[in-house]
Formats: structure tokens, sequence, C-alpha cells
């Protein structure tokens, strides 16, 4: 197929908007300085989106970079110069493509559908993670002198790392994408480029940890046809040819990871498992997208997919259906960052291949040599903590009951939080139930039901999104929480992005729901403002106890905020009056129609119920008294700063005599101040207006520390020297809790690395952490019962018999060794060599192979030994350490050889042929008058001798 064909398929499948802006007044706008409003023009409207400038490799030609930002949520880049641009947004699950043509806006969008190129042909080529039998299975020739169990994969920590590693990242933009998405033009190319680097490195930088510097190459921009390295390929031929094409083009010491950019014949993007570790690192193919090109790129860093609906492919099944987190197949934009299981995994194969080069230029290595070393900078970033002490192990829900997460947590260095909460049951087909949403701000994260609308306008449940009815079981959560929202970089410094995470399971057994039934309204159906309302709901005492308390909270958002609190701590017994907010906001600022939702959340729990399945406006009586200068609902201040009462007022919309008298009391209680307001008109209406005032919790006062010897990072050899876990105490506090979590994972080469973490907690105090890396991996080689030197014999019947060798393993005691024979004849036929060798190899593939050769000459050559004139300048000594002699008087003209006078050698059996030359001896040479003794030799059977000890040119000195 050729490329005009391609060409019009492509144009048939996007949509064009001339957006009719100069190419050259966007870049004045972005000129103005590192933060720019910019609205892009798509879908019929303008797209407000916040502007900020990010660093490019490229900066040094003119191109500038930015990441857009939409209600706090990544949004899109761009990279732009004074003529062109490149760049992609997302909003409201939509792609727009930002590019110029002839100096002008262009904004296009797509329709495409993704599935990752792995499963194209059912042949998957990410692998699927090996399970915890094979890896202890692999330790089973390890020493038997230990029945030390390790830990078990069922334990899982995130690894922190306080290096910001930086990848040289190569893309090779091939001769159909540069036609096709470049129109020819280099500029573009490269405009493309910086742009998807300032994409990866903004979603890499807050999550990851790691960041990418473009590879600035020339070669790897194919501008002819000629020089085309892919013609209409599938994806699983250029991902297995990848690798060597981009060492040929630039080598394969000039890159850490390569994206191929081609037009395919099947799928849009394909990817090597975990391999910018390895040997394969150019294996990631994408197309113009950048959700495609973040999906393939978090293959190569090592994260499998995480949907459970998708195809025969490697999946860590802990997102329903196809998913909504980046490694999912949503086709959904907005899904542009990692879950903490993909996190996890891509962290702890950075755990494994840790080693980095602290300079730019890559000589100063740090940790133990491995495949494919970034660079990499060291972070004095500190890791947030979550306050375990709010947090349960287990929580017990019944079927079909919405739940909530809310993670209190602080950061050392004061960095602004990002929180999240995600399944975690990994490898687990089928069992994923619950969506890993977005990080978010909110330290409340909650898990419910959604619905929408079908195609006949009727609310339906939206599958995939929540247990089903009447199921039960047991469910892992993640709860996280990450400092990088700040980025890569914090005022000029490294930021590695790190994360705290606990681990809860949430049990649904058999029971009654937790929902509202019924919220009581008038004879006419409609709410009144500031008049009582009984709710109703179900509730099992046998799962929530009998002393359970809930709050009940109003919302007239259709739940999107709860500014109201109508109840706090009253029993859970199914049954609450309470006041009607007076003072809420009607729908379109109006008084007979609301937007409400009534909460109900069970304190020190989980669970939580809500008025409505899905949003629709209640009918409201107009209120028959208004009330005027009311404070704001809720409030939390500190306890001796509570503000002064205000002096509010009401009038009667209904009486003749508009006045209402307004009777004021105050309720005190331990955390909390309930201020009520109650309205009297003379025609005996009443009116009730409440404000809750939350005190703040009283300043952690305690600081918790580790005593004594806490445990210290180690390389052993065997796993007989894993020493049992530390006992650490913590003081500070009363009732202090220590939480012990603990993993081990499998790396390269028979590797392994433990991982151990301390979380010490307490009320009133911040929690602490001491973690300690143990890194298993046998080094030594097995040790042969002797080597048997080679030798020169005279005949045949001279050959000694091949000797029974056994070997000793550091980690495996005695182990087998084999042994081969091997005989080279001349060209008559005669045997002239006999070549013995002895192999060994560990559980770890630690290898000896030796050999002794037996050379048979029956007439061995004696060589007379020619010593020229050693020549003088320095002496250089290695062993011992010669200073630069002091010549007293070297007065040399002719050099004049006399001794050494070497005659032929006397030689009695002359059986080496391969000769072996004893190195004079100098002891402590103190020359004055530079002496050199006759050299003595002891077996001069010598054929071209080397003399290594002393080396002298200048000055020339005679014997």
């Amino acid at each position: 197929m050729n490329i005009l064909r391609l060409l019009a398929l492509w144009f048939l499948a996007i949509g064009t908007i001339n957006a009719q802006e100069k190419v050259s007044q966007i870049a004045r706008l972005f000129e103005e300085g590192n933060s720019v409003e910019w609205s892009v023009p798509a879908g019929g409207k303008n797209i407000a989106l916040k502007w900020y400038q990010r660093d490019n490799s490229l900066a040094q030609e003119g191109f500038r970079t930015f990441v857009a930002y939409y209600n706090g949520a990544f949004a899109g880049s761009i990279s732009l110069n004074a003529t062109t641009l490149s760049g992609e947004v997302w909003h409201e699950g939509k792609t727009y493509f930002l590019s110029s043509e002839k100096g002008v806006l262009k904004v296009s969008t797509e329709r495409s559908h993704f599935s990752c190129g792995t499963c194209a042909d059912g042949n998957c080529n990410t692998a699927a993670p090996r399970a915890a039998t094979s890896r202890i299975s692999s330790m089973a020739r390890s020493s038997e002198n230990t029945q030390m169990t390790l830990p078990s994969e069922d334990k899982r920590v995130l690894y922190n790392s306080n290096v910001l590693r930086t990848f040289r990242l190569a893309m090779l933009i091939d001769y159909s994408f540069f036609v096709r998405h470049c129109q020819r033009d280099v500029d573009k190319a490269k405009a493309f480029m910086t742009e998807v680097q300032t994409g990866l490195n903004e979603v890499c930088g807050r999550e990851i940890g790691c960041q990418f510097e473009l590879v600035n190459d020339p070669r790897l921009i194919i501008t002819t046809k000629e020089k085309e390295v892919y013609d209409f390929p599938t994806v699983r031929t250029v991902v297995e040819r990848a690798t060597g094409d981009f060492n040929s083009l630039i080598g394969e010491e000039n890159y850490d990871a390569g994206i191929v950019f081609s037009v395919y014949k099947d799928n849009r993007g394909l990817a090597h498992l975990g391999e910018i570790t390895g040997k394969l690192k150019g294996g990631c193919i994408a197309n113009h997208e950048f959700y495609i090109i973040l999906h393939e790129l978090g293959h190569l860093l090592g994260s499998a997919h995480t949907f459970t609906i998708g195809g025969q492919t490697a999946s860590s099944f802990t997102e329903p259906d196809r998913g909504n987190s980046i490694m999912s197949y949503i086709n959904d934009p907005y899904g542009t960052y990692f879950s903490l299981p993909s996190i996890y995994t891509i962290r702890n194969r950075t755990n494994l291949h840790d080693a980095y080069y602290s300079d730019k230029e890559r000589t100063q290595l740090v940790g133990v040599p491995q495949a494919n070393i970034p660079y990499g900078e060291v972070s004095d970033n500190r890791a947030p903590v979550i306050n375990r002490s709010t947090l349960k192990k287990n929580y017990k829900l019944p079927p079909n009951t919405y739940f909530q997460f809310t993670i209190e947590a602080s950061d050392p260095d004061g960095d602004p939080l990002l929180y999240m909460a995600h399944q975690a049951d990994f490898l687990a087909f089928g069992k994923a139930r619950f969506p890993s949403n977005r990080p978010t701000e909110s330290n409340r994260i909650e898990f419910y039901q959604p619905y929408k609308r079908n195609e006949s306008n009727e609310w339906k449940p939206v599958d995939y999104k929540f247990t089903k009815p009447t199921e039960t079981g047991d469910f892992t959560f993640w709860l996280g929480v990450c400092d990088g929202k700040v980025g890569a970089y914090k005022n000029g410094k490294p930021h590695a992005a790190l994360y705290d995470v606990y681990e809860t399971k949430v049990n649904i057994v058999d029971g009654t729901p937790f929902r509202i039934t019924n919220v009581s309204k008038s004879s006419a159906g409609r709410f009144k403002y500031g008049k009582e309302t009984t709710i109703f709901w179900d509730v099992d005492k046998n799962i929530f106890g009998e002393d359970s308390k809930v709050r009940i909270l109003f919302s007239d958002d259709y739940g999107k905020s709860y500014k109201y609190v109508l109840a706090e701590g009253i029993p859970n017994n199914g049954k609450a009056t309470v006041i009607f907010p007076a003072r809420a906001r009607g729908w379109n600022g109006g008084s007979s129609y609301m937007e409400e939702y009534f909460k109900i959340e069970v304190i020190d729990h989980i669970a939580y119920a809500v008025s409505k399945n899905y949003p629709y406006l209640s009918d409201m009586h107009s209120p028959d008294i208004t009330f005027k200068n009311l404070p704001e609902p809720t409030i939390t201040v500190k306890k001796g700063q509570v503000p002064e009462a205000p002096t509010v007022t009401a009038v009667a919309n209904y009486c003749r005599n508009k006045v209402a008298q307004v009777t004021f009391t105050e309720e005190d209680h331990t955390t909390y101040l309930l201020r009520k307001w109650v309205a009297s008109d003379q025609c005996n209406r009443t009116a009730t207006a409440q404000q809750f005032i939350y005190y703040e919790k009283d300043a952690l006062t305690n600081s918790l520390h580790f005593v004594g010897d806490l445990p210290k990072d180690m390389h052993v050899q065997c796993k007989g020297e894993i020493p049992e876990k530390a006992e650490v105490k913590a003081e500070g506090a009363d009732n202090i809790h220590i939480d012990y979590e603990e993993e081990m994972k499998e790396g390269d080469k028979k590797s392994y690395k433990i991982t151990r973490s301390w979380i010490a907690y307490a009320d009133g105090a911040l929690p602490i952490r001491h973690t300690q890396q143990i890194f298993l991996k046998d080094t030594q080689r097995p040790e042969l019962s002797s080597y048997p030197k080679s030798m020169t014999v005279k005949s045949e019947d001279e050959v000694p018999l091949r000797e029974n060798l056994t070997a000793t393993d550091n980690c495996g005691g005695v182990l087998e060794v084999t042994s081969s024979e091997e005989s080279k004849y001349d060209k008559n036929g005669k045997k002239i060599e006999v070549r013995y060798t002895w192999f060994v190899e560990d559980s770890v593939h630690n290898e000896n192979r030796y050999q002794q050769i037996i050379t048979i000459n029956p007439n061995p050559t004696v060589t007379t030994p020619t010593v020229s004139t050693p020549t003088v300048s320095t002496p250089t000594v290695t062993t011992p350490t010669v200073s630069t002699p002091t010549v007293s008087t070297p007065t040399v003209s002719t050099p004049t050889v006399s001794t050494p006078t070497v005659s032929t050698p006397t030689v009695n059996t002359p059986t080496v042929s391969t000769p072996t030359v004893t190195t004079p001896t100098v002891s402590t040479p103190t020359v004055s008058t530079p002496t050199v003794s006759t050299p003595t030799v002891t077996t001069p059977t010598v054929s071209t001798p080397t003399v290594s000890t002393p080396t002298v040119t200048t000055p020339t000195v005679s014997t």
C-alpha cells in the first residue's frame, strides 16, 4: 500500500477543526511567562486550560514546551517555536491534536479504538509474572543448613527510591511517520518529539520518579524513502527488530530506551515488558497518540496490563472490565495516570536494578553493574506518612453497601499530597470489582455504584464498577499517598516522588445492606426549608454493633460537596429526625427545586449510604421564613478561637407582620459546637437554622523516634545468611504500635531483594518509618579441590591420567564436577596435545571451568636467550616501590656492555617448551652509580624472553 493511499485513509478517519488562529500569535502568548492561560478552540467551544512551562532537550533550537491542567488534572502538552507547533489535549473523554498548517493552528480529532499490540495475534509479548512457587523452587539447591522460610509474595511493599533517574530516550521517526504526521518537516518532527518528552516527564516525574532526555541525533529522523527502516509493517515485526535497528543507527551505548514511530499494518502499540533494564531496550512501538505512547512505555518500564477484560495478555487483573488507569484499555485519554499496582511493579524493577551513574558523563557508577544503567540524581526529599492510628486492617460490610476511605497523612517537607485507594488483588482473575480512579487532592475516596442514562433515557447502573447486589467476598485495597505533585524538580533540586501505602481488607459478608430507605416529606411530597424531616435506613446490628454511631450530611449539588451537617454522633439505629437546611441553594438560584442528596456516614467505619442512586430534582416548598446574615453552615477552628455568633435576623414570608423573632442557643460537645437559630412569626410558623463548628485536632505534642541500633542495608551471599527480623523499638509516646512489612522479589540471574519496613505510630504523634534492604546474590564461584598444572612431556606414555576433582560451593556445599578430555593431532596423525577440562556450576549459575594442557614434544627446542642492553631512564618498579633513583655522576658517553656475558647455557633436562623466566628480583635498589649485577637465569629455555622489570630508557647505563 503506497503512502498516498495511507494518507487518504487517515484523513477519512479524522475530523479537522480549522481554528483560524495564527501560530505566531500563539507563540507570542506563550512568551509572556512560565504560566499562561490559553483556551483551545475544539468541539464547538473553547476549552480553558492553564499552561505551565517545562524544560525539554531541544530548547537550544528554539522549542518551548508547556503542560496543560484542567481542574487540577493533567490535560495535555504542547511544543512550539516561532513557526510550528505540536500538541495534544484531552477534555471530556475526547482527544484533540494540535498542529500547524501554513502558519495557522489546526485542531483535529481522531476516532479510533485502542488495543495493545501485544495481543494482535493472540501471542502476547508481555510475559505473565511467575508464580511464587517457581521462585521458591529456584532456591531449592541452596544450602540446607537452615530451614528459614523466604518471605511470601503475598506480602508486598511499594519500594521508595530517593534517586531521580534520567533515561536517554531515542525516538525513531520513520519515513512513513515523517510524511504522514510531520508533513516532511523536520521542525514538526522535533516539535512532536519534545511534546511527547514533556508529557512523559510530567507523568513519570509526578508518579514514577524518572525523567527522559531526548537523544538528539539526525539519524533518527528518516527523511527519504531510500533510508526507510520499516515498510508498512506489523507491530510485532517492528518490536522484534527495533533494538537491533536502534543499535545500528546510533550505537547501543548511546541510548537507554527507544520508541519507534511508524505507520503500521495492524495495531497502534507494542512493547517488551521491563526491558528498560535489559537488552531489548528499544522494543517500544507506538503511534502519535500520547495515551498509546505512555501505555507502551509503561510496559517497557515494567508494568503489565491492569484490566480484567482485554484479551490474551499479561495483566495483574487489579481493575474491573477494561480498567481505568493508563495500563488498561479504557480508551479514555483522561486516564493518563498509573495505578498503585502498576507503580508497585515498576518500582520493584527499579529496586532490583538500582544502579545508576552519579555524573552525566556516566563514569561514576553507584551500585552493582547491570544492563542499561541510567543517570541518577540523589534527592533529599522525605516520604509522606499515613496516620495508621485512624485506619483498620479489616473492615466488615454487608452486601451492596457503599464505602469510603479517609486517609490522614502528613509530609515532613510540607509538600502537597495526592491520595488514592486502589484494589490490589493481584493475579486473581475476575476478582476486581472497584475502579482505580485518578489520584486526587481530596483525602476521602468513595466507592459506589454509578448510574448513567441508556438510549431510552433511563438511568441504569454502570457495569463492572461495583459488586453485585448480593455478592460477598474479601477484597484487598491499597491506600496510598504521594508527594509527587510538585514534579521532578523542586526549587531547582531533584525531587523523586515518594509514597506511603497502607494495606487493608474489605470483607463483604451476608447481611442487610446499609442504605437509606426513605426521607419524609410533606403531604404534598415536598421538603420545607428549616423544618424537620425524618430519615429512615436499614442497619445490620450484627455487623455494626449496638454502639455504632453515625453522622448525617446534606448536599445541594448532587453530592459534589456536603457543606451541611444535620447530625453528629447519633445512634446508628435506623431512624433520625433532622432539620432541613434553611439556607440550602435551590436549583438555578430559585427555591422551588433542589439538587439534594442526604448522606449517612458510619463513624469510625467506612460504610455510608446516600438517598439517591442518580441525580434528579426534588420539589421544595417556598420557605415560610427567610433568615438573614447566617454564617457558613460548617467550619473548623481552633478550640480557643471560636468566632463570635453573628446577629441573625429573619423575615416572615406569609404573615402580614413580616417580623420574625429569632432565638439563639449553643450546645458544646467534645469535638464540636452546635449553634441554633429558631425563628418564629406571629402566624405560628417556625424555622430553624444551625451551624456546626468543629474543633481542630490538638497539635501533635509527641515525637516518635527509634531507639537502639537499627538494621542496616546489607548484601548476603547465601539464603542462610539472611538475618532474622530485628526487634525494633520506638519511644516518644504512650501505646506505640509498630507495623512490620516484608517482601522478597526475584531479579535477574537469581538475585533477590528483601525489603523490610517498620512503621511506628501512636495517638498524638506523627508516624515514623525505617526500611532495610537485603540484597541476596551469590557472586562466588565453586572452588575445585585442586588445579592440576599444565606441562610438557616427551611421549604419550608420560601423559598423566585425568584427575577426579571435587568442588565446594559457599552456599551449596559439595557439588558434582563434570570433566572431559580432548586430544590434538599433527598432520601425520600423531598426538601432540591432551586437554583436560573440569566444569562445575552452582544453583545460581556461578561457573568454574578449568583446563589442564599437556603438550607432547619428544625433542623440545631450547633457544638461547638473548638479553638486549637494558634501557633505563627512571626505573619504575611496581613491587617493591622505588622512588626516582639518585645518580651522582652518571657520565656515560658510549655505553660499553661487558657484562652480562651470556654464553650458551648448559641445560640438563630441558623439559619445558613454554619457558618460565624468573624476573630479576630487586630488593631495595639504592643507586648512586647505578650498578646492575649479572642477571641469573634459572631455566633459560627461552624463545623470546620478556623482561618487565627494570625498564630503562634514559640515562643509558652499562652493566
